[in-house]
């Protein structure tokens, strides 16, 4: 019995394994022979090779949808991350329109302020100019009226109104080129109230306009003593 070295047991084996293989690569060239001239050739170990052969093509084939997977992965994530940017813009334009918004709220709060303060200003205003027209039209009327008469109608006024009339009355009569009355109605008024008379006059000093007018130019000492 013959005895094998190591090196024999592969060189057999290696030698064996390039059989197998030419074997094959003939068996594959003689098919595809056959199949190019219309020829079937049951050749044995054929259908299991081609069978060996399309679930390696199939395993193949399944490559490309992997990575057309993975890449739908990746864009998937793209978008994510594009939503989640586009989100947090929405907010910040948010946050920005609720603080414009309440920065609107309150300049309309001061405009309704200002507004309110205008109206009340005009009505001020207009009180006023409605006193001063009245002051005027009294002032007129009395001293066109007797003056016995007249100082009866101004002993029921106020003092401040009085200081007033009587100022107006100056006025009117320096308009029309003749002497005021203020001092003698003054005069009258104090042989009917002189503590009123006396405060009149003071108010008169204490308030002085620019042109001193004709009863500044009196005193106390100068009305006559009831």
């Amino acid at each position: 019995m013959a005895i094998y070295s190591n090196a024999d047991k592969k060189k057999i084996v290696l030698l064996l394994l390039f059989i197998i293989v030419l074997t094959i690569a003939g068996l594959i060239v003689i098919d595809f022979t056959a199949s190019l001239l219309g020829v079937y050739l049951p050749l044995p170990g054929i259908d299991i090779i081609k069978s060996l052969s399309l679930k390696k093509k199939i395993k193949e084939s399944e490559n490309p949808y992997l990575l057309e997977r993975e890449e739908l992965a990746k864009e998937k994530e793209r978008l994510v991350l594009v939503e989640e940017g586009l989100l947090n813009k929405e907010r910040e334009i948010q946050e920005k329109e609720a603080s414009a918004n309440k920065k609107l709220e309150l300049l309309k709060e001061k405009e309704k302020e200002i507004e309110k303060k205008r109206e009340l200003l005009e009505y001020k205003e207009k009180q006023i100019q409605d006193r001063e027209k009245n002051i005027r039209e009294q002032a007129v009327k009395l001293y066109n009226m007797p003056p016995n008469d007249a100082v009866v109608i101004l002993e029921k006024q106020s003092e401040e109104d009085i200081v007033d009339i009587l100022r107006a009355i100056d006025s009117y009569s320096e308009e029309i080129g003749r002497a005021s009355t203020s001092p003698y109605l003054l005069k009258l008024l104090n042989d009917k109230n002189q503590q009123k008379a006396a405060n009149v006059l003071r108010k008169f000093q204490y308030t002085l306009p620019e042109k001193k007018t004709s009863v500044e130019e009196l005193d106390e000492t100068n009305l006559p003593q009831p």
